[in-house]
């Protein structure tokens, strides 16, 4: 299952679930771009095939809800688990939150961030728990960002509650380690998506210089000399989420082109 799964990251990682075989139900708001999300992931897989070694890839299922709806995520969980006869893996993504500085952002701004980078991922968890206990190789992964361990200019709401879910993650492999449930974060870096190219006109705006300095100017932190690409962060997905990983839990895996540079 792949939450807020439309376009972006949370879209490729729904394709490499469907390339490895996953049954996927994709969830989001709007329902015209959930068909488009699942055209997309079908022509490409008719396309391509699935993994080596894959019988067959299976076409997503889709569901409209708002993630933000504190009453979404039991109807969420009990479709999924209908659907497919139960739920061996949740992924949690949802969109970041908007930019800006300390004395640009309202109590609003931080009450919104709260709940959309924090409470929605406790509310999909708990919904969630009851059928990954039934399920012989559970597994959670949230999709976070490299603001889990290192700042990003403009993004403090991010960067402020991004590390939440690190300790949350910590805490919970520790609790779910007997049961063997296995959860981990991945966080990527810089991708090629929607939302990099919405922060890259706000440095720009911000800096006063075009956008393809900006975007220069960040390619140069990165050691691979470019951005990922939404189905990169898909296939380490792909593992965390899938019964090859028996003995990664409680991480928080960059995902980034070694553009983190800490230890």
């Amino acid at each position: 299952m792949c939450l807020a799964a439309s376009r972006g990251l949370g879209l490729g990682v729904a394709k490499e679930m469907a390339a490895a075989g996953a049954r996927t139900l994709l969830v989001g708001r709007d329902r015209a771009k959930l068909e488009e999300a699942v055209r997309r992931v079908v022509k490409d897989l008719e396309e391509t095939g699935p993994y080596p070694g894959v019988g067959r890839w299976h076409r997503p299922e889709l569901k409209t809800a708002d993630l933000l709806d504190p009453s979404a995520a039991g109807g969420i969980m009990a479709e999924a688990a209908d659907l497919f006869g139960g739920i061996d893996v949740l992924v949690n993504n949802i969109g970041g939150p908007p930019v800006g500085r300390f004395h640009e952002l309202t109590a609003q701004d931080w009450d919104l961030a709260f709940q959309r980078l924090f409470q929605t991922v406790i509310r999909q968890i708990q919904a969630a728990l009851p059928y990954l206990r039934k399920s012989r190789a559970p597994r959670v992964l949230t999709v976070t960002s490299v603001s889990a361990r290192q700042p990003i200019p403009q993004l403090l709401l991010s960067n402020t509650f991004r590390p939440g879910l690190t300790g949350l993650t910590k805490s919970l492999a520790q609790e779910w380690g007997p049961e063997g449930i296995l959860i981990n974060n991945l966080a990527p870096g810089m991708f090629e998506t929607e939302r990099l190219l919405e922060l890259e006109e706000a440095a720009a705006a911000e800096r006063g210089v075009p956008m393809d300095e900006v975007r220069r100017d960040r390619v140069r932190e990165i050691p691979l000399g470019r951005y990922g690409r939404p189905e990169e962060l898909g296939r380490a997905a792909v593992f965390l989420a899938s019964p090859a990983n028996t003995y990664v839990t409680g991480q928080t895996i960059l995902c980034d082109g070694g553009l983190y540079k800490g230890l």
